[in-house]
C-alpha cells in the first residue's frame, strides 16, 4: 500500500485504508498529533528542509522551539528519522583574543614587520605573514616578549575578551571608549549647545567555521577608529581602519592580526588668566601644542573547540 501512497489502521477488529493526503475523507481516522522538541534548529528551519511531501503534515509556532506532527504512523516515523538526522546539537568555538596595544616605534623593535621578516632589536622571526594576518609559530616568544613590554610601560593590553559563539554563527567583541563633544548649532545671537556622544576603539566580527577534520575557519573583520581632530565647526573628524581576512587553523592555533595603526593628534591649549582673553595681544599669553601618538593594535585570537 505504501508504494501507491496508501495507509491504513487497524481499528475494532478490521483495517481501514486510506490515502495519506489531508484532503482524504477519512484523514481523521487514520492519524494522530505528537510533539516533537527540537534541539538546535528553529521550527521555520525544519520545515524549510523537509521534503515538500513531508512538510505539509509539520505545524510550527512562531518562536516555539517544537513542532506538531499530524499524520498516519508511518509518516511520522519518517518524519522523525529526518528530525534525527538534522536536527543535531551544533558544536561551539571559544575565541581567547587579547588586545594589545604597542608603540609604532616597539611595534618595528620586537619584529612585526606585516607582510616581512624583521627580525627587529629582540631578534624576533616571523616569516612571511599576511599584509593583516598570520601565524606566530613563536607564540610563548612573542607573548614573553609583550609582557616584557608592558612591564616597561611600553606596551598595553586593551582588553582580553572571551567570546563563544555557535559553528555557523557570528559574534562581534567590542573594546570602546565613549568620547564627548559639545556641538553648537544656532544662530550667533541665538546659539544651542548640546553633548554628543562618540565611541571609538576596536570592533571585530568573527565567523567560525569547523570542519569534520577538526580545523576551523574564522572570517574576522577588525576595525579601530579613533578621534583624529575636529573639523568644520568643530565637529570630530573619525579615522577608520578596516580589514577583512579569512584564515583556517587548527584547533587551539593562534591568530594574529596586525598592521592595524592608530595616529592620534593630541592639541593641547593653555593660556594665562585672564591676561590671555585680552584682543590682539592675548595670542601673547596663549600656547597651542600639538603632539602625535603612533600606536599599533595587534590582536591575538586563539580559536578553541567546545
Amino acid at each position: 500500500l505504501a508504494p501507491g501512497g496508501f495507509v491504513y489502521k487497524k481499528m475494532d477488529g478490521y483495517y481501514l485504508v486510506s490515502s495519506g493526503s489531508l484532503d482524504s475523507p477519512a484523514f481523521k481516522n487514520i492519524t494522530r498529533t505528537v510533539r516533537i522538541d527540537l534541539t538546535d534548529l528553529t521550527a521555520e528551519e525544519l520545515i524549510s528542509i523537509l521534503p515538500e511531501y513531508y512538510s505539509q503534515y509539520v505545524k510550527a509556532i512562531t518562536g516555539k522551539g517544537f513542532v506538531t506532527i499530524t499524520a498516519p504512523d508511518e509518516i511520522i516515523e519518517k518524519i522523525k528519522e529526518i528530525i534525527e538526522i538534522t536536527d543535531t546539537p551544533r558544536k561551539q568555538v571559544m575565541l581567547d583574543t587579547v588586545v594589545t596595544e604597542i608603540s609604532g616605534e616597539e611595534a618595528e623593535n620586537i619584529g612585526i614587520e606585516w607582510g616581512g621578516a624583521n627580525t627587529g632589536s629582540y631578534g624576533l622571526q616571523f616569516g612571511e605573514l599576511a599584509s593583516i594576518g598570520g601565524i606566530f609559530e613563536r607564540l610563548e616568544r612573542i607573548t614573553a616578549t609583550l609582557n616584557l613590554l608592558k612591564k616597561e610601560g611600553k606596551a598595553r593590553i586593551r582588553s582580553n575578551p572571551r567570546l563563544v559563539v555557535l559553528d555557523g554563527e557570528q559574534g562581534e567583541i567590542r573594546v570602546l571608549r565613549d568620547e564627548y563633544f559639545a556641538i553648537t548649532t544656532g544662530s550667533a545671537a541665538f546659539p544651542t549647545t548640546s553633548l554628543e556622544t562618540i565611541s571609538a576603539g576596536v570592533i571585530m566580527t568573527v565567523s567560525p567555521r569547523i570542519h569534520p577534520d577538526g580545523s576551523i575557519t574564522l572570517v574576522l573583520s577588525p576595525e579601530v577608529s579613533n578621534v583624529v581632530g575636529a573639523g568644520i565647526q568643530d565637529l570630530p573628524v573619525i579615522s577608520r581602519r578596516i580589514a577583512s581576512t579569512t584564515v583556517r587553523v587548527k584547533d587551539g592555533e593562534t591568530i594574529v592580526i596586525g598592521g592595524l595603526r592608530q595616529l592620534i593628534e593630541v592639541t593641547t591649549k593653555t593660556k594665562v588668566p585672564i591676561l590671555g582673553d585680552i584682543p590682539l595681544i592675548g595670542g601673547l599669553f596663549r600656547n597651542k601644542k600639538q603632539t602625535v601618538d603612533d600606536k599599533d593594535i595587534v590582536i591575538l585570537i586563539t580559536p578553541k573547540i567546545i
